[in-house]
């Protein structure tokens, strides 16, 4: 790759970035809305426990900035350890911004906008599936990182009896998009739909 094709691929990849920024900016309530259906049912697997609700809620500074709100009701008692537990009907809080979920998709999307195709058919195809795959990139991260929330708010607690309750498996992995793997799982994903898509052509 020349030096030329090599700026003009960095500025394409700015643009998609602006681009799809912008869009999830001004759309992102709207498609967050959208999700909950979905959120709420990976989150009741997740915490059988727990009865959810999402809402958004509108930042003070800007009218564009949001954040997604849980408030989860426990349904049966949740035992930290041997002398504590969360009794039915209480209310736990937990959030995370909006923006900072939705990046994942930002860079999917740019990778695959600016992925080179040979047709335009293929261009709709990588997109088609860059749609799809962005659905589960959030189911697969915001549930866990609004649960895991609550699950580290009482840790502390659990962990200062005995026979402290068993950490979830999805705080471990909250953690993980946390400390990156949220970015790094829209490049893997990217990745998966640009062999799916040589896969469905090939066929």
């Amino acid at each position: 790759m020349s030096r030329r094709e090599l700026f003009v691929l960095t500025l394409k990849g700015l643009l998609a970035w602006l681009a799809l920024s912008g869009l999830v900016l001004y759309f992102g309530e709207w498609l967050a809305k959208g999700l909950f259906p979905l959120l709420k049912a990976v989150m009741i697997s997740m915490a059988p426990d727990l009865s959810s609700s999402l809402t958004l809620l509108k930042s003070a500074q800007s009218q564009l900035d949001y954040s997604i709100e849980l408030s989860a009701w426990v349904l049966r008692p949740v035992y930290l350890n041997t002398n504590h537990f969360i009794p039915p009907g209480t209310e736990l809080k937990s959030s995370a911004h909006l923006l900072h979920s939705f990046v994942p998709l930002v860079i999917e999307g740019s990778i695959l906008l600016v992925w080179p195709v040979q047709h335009w058919r293929q261009s709709l195809l990588l997109i088609g599936l860059g749609l799809l795959t962005a659905v589960l990139v959030v189911m697969a991260t915001l549930p866990a990182q609004l649960l895991g929330k609550l699950e580290i708010s009482f840790q502390d607690i659990a962990e200062s009896g005995i026979n402290p309750r068993q950490i979830p498996w999805f705080v471990d992995w909250m953690v993980f998009c946390e400390l990156g793997g949220r970015w790094l799982l829209g490049i893997v994903v990217a990745w998966l739909c640009i062999m799916l898509q040589r896969a469905i052509l090939r066929v």
